[in-house]
């Protein structure tokens, strides 16, 4: 498949995936439904054409969905699930939770050299098997820091680095309300990665599981957090098992602190340095043409950005060039693309100097300030 028309795909795929949250969040179950069994069908058509290593990986998130979809739309199954045995959750999981084996590595991410050495601490000594009684290792780990700083990449390259099952637990799906109880939901999570290790289990958001008992939180809002805590607890206090646990939030300070002890190890995710920037604007424009682009002027003026932003930054230049060097891009048919071949030219000044119009850094300094307090508090 031509990198255009999967790229046409993704597009479709994420705009499936859009509809299908917002009409689950609006209540209108059976119509999101049919938008996530609409994205398992493109996910199917974008596995036919990948590489072999990756193709079942896509077969199976693809799988996922359709289930997801099929469920949803059917009330005597979120019926079954609230009346039967926690096998059913177990099962459940399968569909909410994306549990394939990331193929990020430690090069993939731009600087943060600290941050990456003690996480790979953490997640190997446990696997050492001569190693002193007194020897021990944090199971459980929160990233903390500004959005688009790398936290859930840091999360798949820990996996990649164990060969571990990644069970990436979005906080949006563990609270479904489809699925009823989420503490039984956060149970199965739990069980099953306990099956499948060694297992990284990664709760992104975590704040929105995790938020203040002294703050707005319902009955509900309680007892998923006290499911989770003991969940944590159990496997960050057990010897023989391989789970470790890792959390992300962008907003600590709104975490319980109940929960914010249970990590044993909280690791700040800054805004990437000079050095960092440079590593991510080459890893995002590697292969690509720099004609009369200054690295260096590109690194200064994107201080106070993330990583996030530098990849936006970056993509947004090249879809100028692209655009640019093929006009009629957007009147071609599916019958023509298959025999269209982009034209393309070197990235200039001008590209980045448009580009940077558009995109701006996404925190600002009150922010990294907050971030710098909390720390100071809680460490990392």
């Amino acid at each position: 498949m031509s990198s255009l028309r999967e790229n046409l795909l993704r597009q479709e795929l994420h705009r499936e995936l859009a509809k299908a949250r917002k009409l689950e969040s609006e209540g209108r179950i059976k119509e999101a439904g049919v938008h996530y069994t609409r994205a398992g069908a493109i996910y199917r058509r974008i596995a036919y054409h990948a590489p072999p290593n990756k193709a079942q990986e896509i077969f199976n998130t693809a799988s996922q969905y359709e289930n997801l979809g099929n469920t949803i739309k059917n009330p005597e199954k979120i019926t079954e699930m609230k009346t039967t045995s926690p096998e059913i959750y177990e099962s459940a999981i399968d569909s909410l939770i994306v549990s394939t084996k990331p193929d990020i590595t430690w090069e993939d991410i731009g600087g943060l050299p600290e941050v990456k050495r003690t996480i790979k601490e953490a997640i190997i000594i446990p696997f050492i098997k001569n190693k002193p009684q007194f020897v021990r290792s944090p199971r459980s780990i929160l990233l903390y820091g500004p959005p688009g700083t790398g936290k859930t990449l840091l999360a798949k390259a820990s996996s990649n680095t164990l060969s571990a099952s990644f069970f990436e637990a979005r906080s949006s799906a563990l609270l479904s309300k489809f699925f009823g109880e989420s503490s039984k939901l956060i149970s199965a999570l739990f069980k099953k990665a306990k099956k499948l290790q060694p297992s990284v289990i990664f709760i992104d958001e975590i704040d929105s599981l995790a938020v203040s008992r002294s703050g707005d939180s319902n009955e509900a809002s309680r007892r998923v957090l006290g499911q989770l805590l003991t969940e944590i607890e159990g496997f960050s206090t057990s010897k023989e098992e391989k789970i470790l646990t890792m959390g992300a939030t962008n907003k600590p300070w709104d975490m319980d602190d109940a929960m914010i002890s249970r990590f044993q190890r909280r690791i700040y995710v800054p805004l990437p340095d000079e050095k960092a920037r440079k590593s991510i604007i080459k890893i995002h424009l590697n292969g690509a043409e720099l004609g009369s682009i200054n690295i260096e002027g590109l690194v200064e003026r994107t201080r106070g950005f993330s990583g996030r932003d530098i990849a936006n930054l970056c993509q947004e230049a090249i879809n100028l060039m692209v655009r640019e060097s093929n006009p009629d891009l957007e009147e071609l048919t599916m019958q023509q693309l298959e025999h269209y071949s982009l034209r393309s030219r070197s990235l200039s000044k001008e590209d980045f100097d448009r580009a940077l119009e558009k995109i701006k850094p996404s925190s600002q300094q009150k922010d990294l300030d907050k971030y710098e307090k909390w720390k100071e508090e809680f460490g990392g």
